[in-house]
């Protein structure tokens, strides 16, 4: 069926708040808190109780934005750090809280009446830009209380569970050793195409860039008309 097309002479144009862009901060430290009260929470189903520095969760909707309290995830990416995070909370025995973690995954938080802490391990794949907890979900008159963020830069090497007892669980490094991975590199030849290699194994999109330069021979031989056509592009 072919649409018929109509002309609308006046169109409303969409209202949106003005983007509020916060400060960013550069958070210092190898290790460090970031407390609830002072996050940025949104949503419904929430209150926040300064007296005992706490979030009150009782229903599904809040989002909690720890991006103004935190480092940001990728400072130390040359050094092979990744920021490891964990989640101080408490809960009514059977409030089966499920949220979208810090690093992106929906997990439900085991119910404590004591207080646990909530260590989300796959930061060490994948940091959300916002460093935002949401509230996906919880029981039906059960509560959640939220506290506070710990936060750490850890190695991305790996020691496995069966060989602490022979491994040192700590990576001793030198100061001079971290300088030359931020020293301004020599552009060299070979640099340059360490740095094309990186970025083909990194960007798709750049890749298939590439692929198409390799395939511009073959494209030129053909004819000017039925190259339009196979482009698929509409005039």
């Amino acid at each position: 069926m072919e649409l018929k097309r109509e002309f609308f002479p006046s169109v409303r144009k969409t209202v949106m708040p003005r983007p509020h862009l916060s400060q960013e901060n550069d958070i210092l430290g190898q290790s460090g808190t970031a407390w609830a009260p002072d996050a940025a929470i949104y949503g419904d189903n929430w209150y926040l109780d300064r007296s005992i520095g706490l979030i009150e969760i009782y229903g599904a909707g809040a989002a909690i934005s720890f991006r103004h309290l935190l480092p940001r995830p990728n400072k130390y990416q040359k050094e092979g750090l990744y920021l490891r995070l964990k989640l101080a909370y408490r809960t009514t025995d059977n409030a089966n809280v499920n949220i979208r973690n810090f690093s992106g995954g929906h997990v439900t938080l085991a119910n404590s009446v004591q207080g646990h802490l909530y260590d989300d391990a796959q930061t060490y794949w994948w940091v959300s830009d916002d460093l935002t907890i949401n509230i996906n979900s919880i029981y039906t008159d059960e509560k959640c209380w939220i506290q506070r963020v710990d936060w750490e830069w850890v190695s991305r090497d790996v020691v496995y569970d069966d060989e602490l007892e022979s491994q040192n669980i700590y990576l001793n490094r030198s100061f001079k050793e971290i300088e030359k991975l931020y020293a301004p590199q020599k552009i060299t030849p070979k640099s340059v195409k360490d740095f094309l290699r990186e970025k083909i194994d990194k960007d798709e999109h750049f890749a298939k860039r590439c692929l198409a330069l390799l395939c511009e021979d073959q494209l030129m031989g053909k004819d000017l008309t039925q190259l339009f056509i196979d482009s698929g592009i509409k005039q």
